[in-house]
């Protein structure tokens, strides 16, 4: 019996030095999270900056397409174009002459075409950085709001998942976080200096 009783001793103060390393633990949670709060802000901020400045360059890019394609080919510049053709075609006269004009309008065309090329490619870059930033900024919100519920969690409940686990879980279970040398708290400190009543035990026949 007594070694039952010396057993229960052992156990409430191994839980009481389970509990104290629990609220450690959640004060080094919780300011781990407030690290972690300010850290996504200022990445929040840079990415919100970084997809304004997409944004803009993405827009600028689509004003510059559509003043090319108005200046190429809308109608007015269509007929511009076709009256200054004939008008070069018609002082053109040796056959060297109309493959050099033939040779520059090919040459200038395929220039055209490639800086559209660019363009397009350049525009089609901007909006895939604006996803990658937006899934970014998704993906940090979300862990950010895992590890503050995890942490208020931990704040509302120090220590209930240590009660719950049978001593031997108890010995085995790693820390989860390096633990700061702090001042317990106050729960910690009225457990230690509580003093809890021992069991009443039944007498046995050999003391009958």
């Amino acid at each position: 019996m007594t070694q039952d009783v010396r057993q229960w001793l052992t156990e409430i103060k191994q839980l009481k030095q389970q509990l104290a390393e629990t609220l450690r633990d959640r004060d080094a949670a919780q300011a781990s999270a407030e690290q972690w709060r300010q850290l996504y802000n200022t990445e929040a901020q840079q990415r919100r900056e970084e997809a304004k400045r997409h944004q803009e360059a993405a827009t600028a890019l689509k004003v510059e397409m559509n003043r090319l394609q108005a200046e190429f080919l809308g109608p007015k510049h269509e007929l511009a174009t076709r009256a200054a053709s004939h008008r070069e075609v018609g002082q053109l006269k040796t056959p060297e002459e109309f493959k050099a004009k033939l040779l520059e309008t090919i040459l200038e065309r395929d220039h055209l075409r490639e800086q559209m090329r660019q363009l397009n490619e350049s525009l089609d870059q901007e909006k895939a950085n604006h996803l990658q930033t937006r899934n970014s900024l998704t993906t940090a919100l979300g862990d950010t709001v895992d590890l503050l519920t995890r942490a208020n969690q931990e704040k509302a409940n120090p220590g209930e998942n240590i009660l719950a686990l049978p001593m031997e879980e108890i010995a085995q279970t790693p820390d989860p976080v390096p633990r700061a040398e702090k001042p317990q708290g106050g729960l910690a400190k009225l457990l230690e200096t509580s003093q809890l009543p021992l069991p009443k035990l039944l007498p046995t026949q050999e003391d009958e």
